[in-house]
């Protein structure tokens, strides 16, 4: 880290003859705090983002930065794309910067301190340094390593530099179908430079499809700046960081399917950059602008466009997918926990297991109580799915290095109803990174109540789905990731005040929630949620309820999403399965009925959702 660090800062160095070019790139950077209201109209005291991008005249003197403000936070840490931002541009000598926007804010030592007209301390920023979660990603074992820092000879044109990496300009030999690639790759500080002259690259899925590479930190976010598809979308934030940083591409490609020389279906790619998603199973309508390769049903290289400026990569590597590969779907079931038909945990296990089965999709599944005694279970595994006491007894937390290794090979993550829940430090961190959202007490909140199911988004998950409405204790007000990053709701209902009856408790009620409640904001109770290591995840807090699983569409959501997090095509209409009969659902149950338990009931019940409209 140390020698890279020195690189980095002597590459800077060579790239300008500037007296302020060190100040300059030591100001520049991101930078985040709290700041009481008024900064700008309708921002409230909260949390601020700032990016400072450091800027020359052409003659590369007169120093100048230009600072961005975010409110809510920084790109992918609270500040999402359409949010306010506000740019001011300040003056620069003897290495410290002033900004003036009627209030003033002075950069120095690490630290934006900003001061009302009247002088009255109104908040400070301090510097932070962001670094991708997936840099130096090991390739797993059944990558293709392109580039490792050893040699360029798996690229056509392939050029090493002096200090181990890869130049631009080079097309990989090997090519690829559906495939996931990750590639860090560095721009240069060229502070005189503007727009395409500054670090300018690109990333060529199969040498047609462009993810534009270019030092875009801190501007607004378009399809020719970094992160876009260049002229097919922009980026959903842009999540650039400072020139002369390592930063990080992972993608997930599906290739377009061609019949007889016509395509029949767009290529796909689902995009994270540094960590954060840029793109969601985005269609690639066409190839992009100087693509290597026109578009047919042949594989294709890695192509890393020489677009004159020294961009340089490392750590190159592909994993293909097999698209006749059998999935292989791993049930973790719970112990014996509540009633009767209540968080059946191994039955509904059972229940789903037997129709993935027979639903004719490639998957084989396997139901294990608790955690297996044998873990290479898990060698071959595409989706763990977790149904099982939550909280402090929740048992994956004994596990949760074994279960980050996983989530590091994007092996998908999937936990029904009381399984979302863990607690907060450690364990919440980790749902956040692999599920997207958790149940956090004394936020979160698990009555019984019918959720009306109104709108459902289009999505994978959603395929075959029909609006429904049905009782079960929807555990809501969840903690999802910061701005929703990567995080799409499924299943999203309006609560009725009914759910707040109760005092104020870990799981009862608290002001925040109560305060939503009253708001009449939507819950999210089903969430998707896209992984920067090529994983899947899905929160569903229904499952209380038992018979539920009869419910065509409650039961084809959840199917659905395990094939979605399995990365098995989920069929037009769905994954189609057979209605349970009340004998199927009474099998394999933990509990016996009591007394009071009334076939006739549930029959009822389950006629009544086979009628529904």
């Amino acid at each position: 880290m140390l020698r890279n660090a020195l690189a980095a800062l002597t590459f800077t160095a060579l790239l300008s003859s500037s007296l302020h070019a060190q100040d300059l790139y030591h100001a520049q950077g991101e930078y985040v705090g709290v700041l009481q209201p008024g900064i700008a109209e309708g921002w409230p005291e909260g949390t601020v983002g700032a990016q400072l991008i450091a800027l020359t005249g052409r003659d590369n003197q007169t120093p100048q930065i230009r600072m961005v403000l975010l409110r809510d936070g920084l790109p992918g840490a609270g500040w999402t794309n359409g949010a306010p931002r506000l740019e001011v541009v300040g003056t620069f000598a003897d290495g410290t910067s002033t900004f003036e926007h009627g209030w003033t804010a002075t950069l120095r030592d690490g630290a934006l301190r900003f001061q009302s007209a009247h002088d009255k301390p109104i908040g400070e920023l301090k510097k932070v340094t962001r670094t991708s979660p997936t840099l130096g990603a090991a390739p797993p074992a059944n990558a293709v390593v392109l580039f490792d820092g050893s040699s360029a000879a798996a690229f056509d044109k392939g050029r090493r530099t002096e200090d181990g990496l890869l130049a631009a300009g080079c097309d990989s030999k090997q090519a690829f179908g559906s495939h996931h690639l990750h590639l860090e790759f560095k721009t240069p500080f060229r502070p005189a430079a503007r727009g395409q002259g500054r670090g300018n690259s690109g990333v060529y899925v199969q040498g047609r499809y462009e993810c534009q590479i270019l030092d875009s930190f801190g501007l607004a976010g378009l399809q020719n700046e970094c992160g876009g598809v260049y002229s097919i979308a922009a980026p959903i934030v842009n999540a650039c960081l400072p020139p002369e940083t390592w930063q990080t591409y992972d993608i997930v490609f599906t290739k377009a399917v061609f019949e007889g020389g016509r395509k029949t279906r767009d290529a796909r790619m689902t995009v994270h950059q540094n960590g954060i998603l840029v793109h969601d199973e985005l269609a690639l309508t066409h190839a992009t602008t100087a693509h290597r390769r026109k578009e047919s049903a042949a594989p294709g290289g890695v192509y890393l466009q020489d677009h004159g400026n020294p961009v340089v990569y490392r750590n190159i590597w592909v994993v293909e997918h097999d698209a006749k590969r059998t999935r292989q779907v791993v049930f973790l079931a719970g112990r014996k926990s509540h009633g009767y038909a209540s968080h059946e945990h191994r039955a509904g296990c059972m229940l789903l297991a037997k129709a993935l089965d027979e639903s004719g999709l490639n998957v084989k599944t396997t139901v294990i109580n608790i955690w297996p005694e044998d873990t290479s279970v898990f060698d071959n595994a595409d989706v763990i799915v977790s149904f099982a006491n939550g909280g402090g007894g929740h048992p994956l937390l004994r596990h949760m290095g074994e279960i980050d290794a996983l989530m590091k090979r994007g092996v998908g993550f999937v936990c029904l109803h009381y399984s979302v829940e863990v607690p907060q430090g450690a364990p919440g961190k980790n749902w956040l990174r692999w599920l997207g959202g958790y149940f956090e007490t004394h936020w979160s909140v698990n009555p019984h109540w019918t959720a009306d199911f109104k709108n459902l988004p289009k999505h994978a998950i959603t395929r075959g789905v029909q609006p429904f409405a049905i009782n079960d204790e929807w555990y809501f007000h969840m903690r999802f990731r910061a701005g929703m990053e990567s995080v799409t709701p499924i299943l999203s209902a309006v609560a009725p005040d009914t759910t707040m009856r109760r005092k104020d408790g870990a799981h009862q009620g608290n002001p925040a929630v109560r305060t939503a409640v009253a708001a009449k904001e939507p819950q999210h109770v089903g969430w998707a949620h896209t992984r920067a290591d090529g994983g899947r995840g899905f929160g569903f807090t229904g499952g209380h309820v038992h018979w539920n699983w009869g419910h065509d569409d409650f039961r084809k959501v959840v199917l659905n999403a395990i094939c979605w997090c399995a990365h098995i095509p989920v069929p037009k209409a769905g994954v189609r399965s057979a209605t349970p009969s009340l004998e199927a659902l009474k099998a394999n149950q933990d509990t016996k009925p009591g007394k009071r338990f009334d076939p006739a009931t549930v029959q009822r019940l389950l006629d009544a959702f086979a009628k529904r409209d």
